[in-house]
């Protein structure tokens, strides 16, 4: 890129840690119901935008030097 920004090339495997706890969500989600998965997937999202949120808040503080 001319002029921009070099970001670092990000490795998006999952680790061997994340691996067994997305095992064992898998397990635990396998007993509930529809309710509740639709519940927990909402949550999921809506944490999700937050993060995404903080994140671009983050790099937007960084190129004025503070945070918002």
């Amino acid at each position: 890129m001319k002029g921009g920004i070099m970001l670092p090339k990000l490795n998006l495997e999952l680790t061997i840690e994340q691996e067994f706890k997305l095992q064992v969500y898998q397990k635990q989600i396998a007993n509930l119901s529809t309710e509740e998965c639709c519940k927990l997937l909402l949550e999921i999202i809506t944490q999700n935008m937050i993060k995404d949120n903080l994140i671009k808040n983050l790099l937007r503080s960084g190129s004025n030097g503070d945070i918002k």
